[in-house]
């Protein structure tokens, strides 16, 4: 395992100590303080579509701010992984959920998918920089860089708690930063990109 591999795997480890810390009432509270910070947002008054994750685990739940997004009438899309990849399937309130593994779960294959046009990314931590680890799958890298070939202004936001940032994540050629950071403290513009989106 190289240095880079093996601090990572450390950071995963603490990162995920450090947000399971957190009281479940503290990580709802979170969830509708960042939902108030996207209701305000004007980023998503220019865009048709949002690409967000269903949580597992303790996630901060991106729900509440989803639902502020549909009452705004923006089209919601959630990853499904198919052949190891993710692509992104129109969300509906009424539409059908199957189960994906790891705990998740996603809209089924008759829904329609979609190029968002924000990404709103779940993480393990993140760094001022705009750098995020998250389960070292690379699934969120690889659909970036694809989405990004057919919507090239794509705005990708990381949702975090604020007890997820820390001082620097490791990174490698292939990882993505993140163009936004919404916490429950509201939203951090990386201080600097230094890998290529």
């Amino acid at each position: 395992m190289s240095d880079i591999a093996a601090a990572k795997a450390d950071l995963r480890r603490m990162a995920r100590a450090r947000r399971e810390a957190l009281t479940p009432g503290a990580r709802i509270e979170a969830a509708f303080a960042l939902a108030e910070h996207v209701a305000r947002d004007t980023l998503f008054e220019t865009v048709d579509v949002v690409g967000a994750y269903l949580p597992i685990g303790s996630e901060i739940d991106p729900r509440p701010a989803m639902m502020a997004l549909a009452d705004r009438r923006l089209r919601l899309a959630a990853p499904a992984i198919v052949n190891g990849d993710l692509e992104f399937r129109e969300l509906l309130r009424d539409g059908e959920l199957v189960a994906q593994g790891h705990g998740t779960v996603a809209p089924g294959a008759a829904a329609r998918m979609l190029a968002p046009d924000i990404l709103l990314v779940p993480l393990l931590a993140f760094d001022r920089r705009g750098a995020r680890i998250g389960y070292g799958r690379g699934f969120y890298d690889r659909a970036i860089a694809r989405l990004l070939a057919v919507k090239p202004g794509l705005v990708t936001i990381g949702l975090a708690l604020d007890a997820q940032e820390v001082a620097e994540v490791p990174v490698e050629p292939h990882d993505r930063f993140l163009d936004r950071v919404l916490t429950e403290s509201g939203v951090r513009v990386p201080s600097a990109t230094a890998s290529p989106r």
